[in-house]
């Protein structure tokens, strides 16, 4: 079974409110994440800040999304990460954020069968940057090198995947083949992302 965790607890500082709410078209953010994420997998996890009301969630989302709440405060998205993934039966996760309506599901299916036998499928840009935020991961094998690298006082994504033993690199020209213009990438953090975001999708509508 595949799962999916979308990652829903930034402080939205630029922004200046809780991104998952904020509206695009007709529904919130979040909403457009778990639509998406309900044609990629079977199993959904939200996870949030440890102060968040959960209620504010499962006000907006289908009862079958379980939300979850971070082991701990303001420690950053490894925490996210490693909190969501021990609430879930999936031997692959997919992460995505909250603030990315446009992931492709193709281009996650596609990091599913790339990640299968190894600990994480991660997409590499050609200058070397990754994207640590929409890869697929092993979940055990993350969690295991998720808290490894919290007890050793390190709290970054990349102190996960340097634990990892076995990382398949995607280059993004593999990638575009189901995503020509990297939408799946696109995420929102300022007020102009946003407008963008407005745009495209009212490209996309038929």
């Amino acid at each position: 079974m595949n799962g999916v965790l979308i990652l829903a607890g930034g402080r939205s500082q630029r922004i200046g409110k809780n991104k998952c709410f904020t509206k695009l078209g007709d529904k919130p953010l979040i909403a457009h994440v778990v639509l998406k994420a309900q044609l990629i997998a079977e199993e959904i996890v939200v996870v949030t800040n440890k102060n968040n009301d959960t209620s504010q969630y499962s006000s907006v989302l289908p009862v079958t999304v379980n939300i979850v709440k971070d082991e701990f405060e303001g420690k950053g998205p490894l925490v996210g990460i490693i909190s969501g993934m021990k609430k879930m039966t999936s031997k692959y996760v997919a992460i995505v954020p909250c603030d990315s309506p446009f992931v492709e599901i193709e281009v996650y299916k596609f990091l599913f069968q790339k990640a299968h036998g190894s600990d994480a499928a991660i997409p590499t840009w050609p200058n070397g940057y990754v994207e640590p935020l929409h890869s697929v991961y092993k979940s055990n094998s993350a969690v295991r090198a998720g808290e490894e690298a919290l007890n050793d006082g390190e709290l970054r994504i990349f102190d996960l995947i340097k634990r990892l033993q076995r990382v398949v690199a995607v280059p993004m020209h593999e990638i575009k083949r189901f995503d020509p213009q990297l939408l799946t990438f696109f995420n929102i953090n300022t007020e102009k992302d946003l407008e963008m975001a407005k745009q495209t999708l009212s490209l996309k509508k038929p």
